[in-house]
């Protein structure tokens, strides 16, 4: 569709094609047609290619500068070819946040809090063994786990059409899909027998809304979050999870066990860390690693020890301090 005759509506034609999951796009179309209807209430133009700076302004001050908001107007606009948001300096940019990444110990209890549980084990395995992005997550379909041949098809992100690509399965994951797809299987079962006409997605991750099933969006895979902090919470484990912190926290965890074994190269174990997250650039991989002090000791250390640095002066050598000169220093006697 020309962007000249409806923009939004190629706006969100494009959003779809670039595999934009269902509930992300009637969110996208929800919150453009509530701020259309407050812009007309307003007398100011609802078409995005019209806006001005004081309707950006108007609409940061309407939304009490919601930064997802803002950004989304402002990607609207900006595909309409309107770059007013930019113009004025919106959206602003936010606060700088603290990357943090799961310890070895953290990442062994949260494995131990989701035992008992089908789907959190599913969900922890997947994003730190297998280090899945929270969309590869939602994507991910009940004909997409290949058991016999232990991997995986990721549909990924990427512009234009999402990468798809079958990757090799972690091996704790054959048994955990198992319990999952058997829960499954039976809990969409009890559903058909009050709903026979309900149709069943094909995402892996449902749950029911009414008498419909649904695929699991944003919403859902944060709750899981809260869930597992909650549990780690109980064992005295304070911590602020995310569904990425588990991708950087598997990707580090599989640095140091790779780096651990004698035969490893160096080139090798970031190659495979980079093969792990399906980065093209290693640079984006390398940024996903968490800094270890006690390596970069260690590598200064050898360093030290590698070449002559030469000896600390002595104290005599010491040059005078600033004020005194050499002559009034005590001269030895030669006689002596």
């Amino acid at each position: 569709m020309d962007p000249r005759d409806d923009p939004v509506a190629a706006w969100i034609a494009l959003k779809r094609e670039r595999g934009c999951v269902a509930g992300t796009i009637v969110r996208y179309r929800w919150a453009v047609r509530r701020a259309q209807t407050f812009l007309r209430r307003a007398g100011r133009p609802p078409d995005p290619r019209a806006w001005t700076a004081e309707d950006a302004r108007w609409l940061r001050r309407r939304f009490h500068d919601d930064p997802w908001r803002i950004s989304l107007l402002a990607g609207l606009a900006r595909f309409a070819g309107n770059f007013v948001f930019y113009e004025v300096g919106l959206p602003p940019k936010p606060p700088p946040r603290r990357v943090r990444w799961l310890t070895e110990e953290e990442a062994v209890a949260l494995l131990e809090v989701t035992q008992r549980d089908r789907l959190l084990r599913l969900v922890a395995l997947l994003g730190l063994g297998q280090g899945l992005r929270r969309v590869e997550w939602l994507r991910l379909r009940a004909a997409d786990i290949d058991l016999n041949g232990r991997r995986l098809l990721v549909r990924g992100k990427g512009r234009g059409q999402p990468k798809i690509v079958w990757v090799p399965m972690h091996p704790a994951l054959p048994e955990a899909f198992e319990g999952y797809l058997a829960w499954r299987d039976r809990r969409i079962r009890r559903h058909l027998r009050r709903h026979p006409l309900s149709p069943v997605p094909p995402e892996l991750f449902l749950h029911r809304r009414g008498d419909r099933l649904i695929p699991y969006g944003e919403g859902g895979a944060n709750r899981w979050m809260l869930i597992l902090e909650r549990r780690l919470a109980a064992r005295g484990i304070r911590v602020k999870l995310s569904t990425h912190m588990l991708r950087r926290s598997g990707a580090t965890l599989l640095e140091k066990t790779l780096l651990r074994s004698p035969e490893a190269s160096r080139d090798g174990v970031y190659r495979s860390v980079q093969e792990f997250l399906r980065h093209e650039s290693i640079a984006t991989t390398m940024r996903y690693l968490e800094a270890d002090p006690s390596r970069q000791r260690r590598a200064l250390e050898a360093f030290g020890a590698a070449y002559d640095w030469g000896a600390p002066p002595r104290r005599a050598d010491r040059p005078a301090p600033p004020g005194e000169s050499a002559s009034s220093a005590p001269a030895s006697d030669p006689a002596r």
